[in-house]
């Protein structure tokens, strides 16, 4: 193969998976995140309402757990701070791995703030930690409520709703004193995204908030914690396939960012103070999604969640390619051949690229010998040697980079497609053939166990290998004019470039790498027919 065409296709690859490794991990936006504010001291006209451990009792009780269901959710609250300890998804398409049961999207792991959980240094220390009663429990109502006497009553009342894919919270804070108190509290939104951890889930994991109208992305959270100020319309944790996403109702200061132990994120809202006068009422009301990074299911809900989903720069190819993907699935229902026949459609498009490729290449090696004898005769003189170089390549209308543009030309359908496949929610757990889940890679079960592979092995990238290594043989040709040196490079070339896709492929989704070993073996039969057919002029 023309080494033109191996960088090309080399350094298409490198992209791709550079743009894939460190993309999600880097900060983003037009916005900077500052340091870590200290929490915020109550002004002097507020220090009557500051109060310390010693003006209250320590819990001390046991926690207690109710549990409520919807037909979307399963949902764990805690008395502990009256907030929401765990989430399940009860949606089939996207049962546990293996289990066949609800998908756990959201759970307090240990160090970790629980969902809706309270914070405030003005109100009370530790406010999440505090035991709050539950006095109202219905099918579609959950109310849990702390009191400090002769001080305030802080009210937590979920509303749920069968249909709905979200939850709804409203916090009540009503001042029982004959002094000025102030609402002055963070809440926790997005926490403790479990599903994560599933297939390179974590290698998504990120902090996305819409502030001032813009989308600010963040992956790591420098210092553990830190507060983005500004006009806040919604902030969440996102990873490969789900999402939690916090909308307030109501002003806010801005979003409050946590990375805890490991590189688990987390996001939520600081309230703006406002004063709350005696025996009055101030009420602030927030709403959670949690689930699927779907498009069209997080589109109907009109706050905007749609915009979490990102498919990188070529975000717009992205968004075409799949749709045209749902299209093949309504006809075939399989998304394994989807997938095939996206690709058919995609090389069947890009074909003449690929013909003009090919052709430039071979009138290349065409005239490889007369090029290398203008070489030798003028390796002491270079400008004479471009001049006679660019005379050839009049001569017989060659462009030098004929073989690469197209190829160039295509990376950014390369990339949009992996970026679209790899978040693609549709085939998680989506079968075809011996593969039990497109969304992870392929295996079969081996009955003994081999050094660096395990007891499994996945076929697909094997397949790869070998059509690439056709495809090669196809697409490469000795020129007599080759010498020694260069044969036994193209040689090496051969074997090490699908050995080299091979090992990058090996653990990626099988939906990519059927998606690559299509586009190969149409390469290939392509190639074939071109070396058959006349050479075009």
């Amino acid at each position: 193969m023309e080494k033109r065409l191996i960088a090309a296709i080399a350094l298409s690859i490198l992209v791709i998976v550079s743009f894939q490794f460190l993309s999600p991990r880097s900060q983003r936006g037009n916005v900077r995140v500052p340091q870590t504010e200290p929490q915020r001291i109550a002004n002097p006209a507020a220090t009557k309402t500051i109060f310390s451990e010693e003006n209250i009792s320590a819990p001390g009780q046991e926690e207690k757990e109710t549990i409520l269901e919807t037909d979307r959710f399963i949902l764990t609250f805690t008395d502990v701070g009256g907030s929401l300890k765990e989430i399940k998804l009860k949606d089939k398409k996207y049962q546990g791995e293996g289990t066949g049961l609800p998908l756990k999207i959201v759970s307090q792991e240990k160090g970790e703030k629980a969902v809706f959980a309270l914070e405030s240094n003005v109100l009370i220390g530790a406010l999440d930690e505090r035991t709050f009663t539950l006095v109202e429990r219905t099918a579609k109502r959950i109310v849990y409520a702390y009191t400090l006497p002769g001080r305030f009553t802080i009210t937590k009342r979920y509303d749920l709703y069968n249909s709905n894919d979200y939850i709804e919270l409203r916090v009540a804070i009503q001042n029982l004193s004959d002094t000025q108190i102030y609402k002055d509290y963070d809440i926790i939104g997005a926490s403790g995204l479990q599903a994560s951890a599933l297939s390179m889930g974590r290698r998504f994991l990120e902090i996305d908030s819409m502030i001032d109208g813009k989308l600010v992305k963040n992956g790591k959270v420098k210092g553990g914690e830190a507060l983005i100020k500004g006009i806040v319309s919604w902030t969440g944790v996102k990873e490969r396939y789900f999402c939690a996403i916090l909308k307030p109702l109501q002003d806010s200061e801005g979003v409050l960012l946590r990375q805890f132990a490991g590189k688990n994120l987390a996001s939520g809202i600081r309230t703006k103070r406002a004063p709350i006068y005696p025996n009055a009422i101030v009420e602030d009301a927030y709403i959670l999604y949690v689930g699927p990074n779907d498009a069209k299911r997080l589109g109907k809900l009109g706050f905007g969640f749609e915009q979490i989903i990102n498919y990188g720069v070529f975000g717009g190819i992205s968004k075409f390619l799949l749709g045209i993907l749902r299209i093949f699935y309504k006809i075939t229902r399989n998304w394994g051949v989807a997938i095939i026949l996206l690709t058919c459609l995609i090389n069947l498009t890009l074909f003449p690229l690929t013909r003009k490729s090919f052709t430039s290449m071979k009138k290349i090696q065409e005239v490889q010998p007369h090029i290398e004898k203008m070489r030798k005769l003028h390796k002491d003189n270079p400008q004479r040697l471009n001049k006679e170089l660019a005379e050839v390549y009049r001569q017989y209308n060659i462009n030098p980079l004929g073989g690469c543009l197209p190829l160039l030309i295509q990376m950014p359908i390369f990339i949009a497609l992996y970026q679209g496949l790899i978040r693609s929610i549709e085939l998680k757990g989506a079968h075809f053939l011996w593969i039990k889940d497109l969304s992870n890679p392929d295996f079969v079960p081996l009955p003994f166990s081999l050094p660096f592979i395990g007891n499994q092995v996945h076929i697909l990238p094997l397949l790869m290998v070998v059509a690439m290594f056709f495809q090669q043989k196809l697409s490469s040709k000795s020129s007599p004019g080759m010498s020694s040196e260069q044969k036994q490079q193209q040689k090496i070339m051969l074997i090490f470039f699908p050995l080299f896709f091979g090992f990058l492929f090996y653990k990626f989704p099988s939906g990519l790498v059927l998606y690559w070993l299509t586009n190969t073996i149409l390469t290939s039969i392509e190639h074939f027919s071109m070396r058959k057919g006349p050479s075009t002029t």
